[in-house]
């Protein structure tokens, strides 16, 4: 009987402990920008001060957009690129872009996309997040 007891106790340290270990995670908001109606290219000035990021992702508001590129480009110059070509309805997100290598400060994310609207002239907004 107390050897059950000491595994459940242990399984349950484990749960707990790995519910804390995420929701730990912060989400920082790293900016806003307005996408037009046809295909553009933003970037995101991030810089060493906002600290190391282990993931990204792109968030939408108002209008649905299309992705097409994602380049991480870090303060040490190496850049990373990610393949997106999802369309991303508005009130969504990406998937979770994980960042590889120990170096993960950003210094800037180029992003090429589109808003996806049937009538000219209608905007969206991406946000840009990063992980800590």
């Amino acid at each position: 009987m107390l050897r059950k007891f000491t595994m459940f106790a242990f399984v349950a340290m484990v749960l707990v402990g790995g519910t804390v270990a995420v929701s730990a995670q912060s989400w920082v908001d790293l900016g806003t920008r307005e996408v037009l109606d046809r295909a553009d290219k933003d970037s995101w000035q991030v810089g060493k001060d906002k600290g190391e990021f282990r993931a990204i992702k792109l968030s939408v508001r108002e209008r649905q957009v299309r992705f097409y590129s994602v380049e991480v480009k870090y303060e040490n110059g190496r850049t990373e690129m990610f393949q997106v070509r999802n369309l991303i309805n508005a009130g969504g997100q990406t998937r979770v872009l994980d960042l590889k290598g120990n170096d993960r400060f950003i210094d800037e994310v180029v992003i090429v996309y589109e808003a996806s609207t049937a009538r000219r002239g209608k905007r969206s907004h991406v946000t840009l997040w990063g992980l800590k």
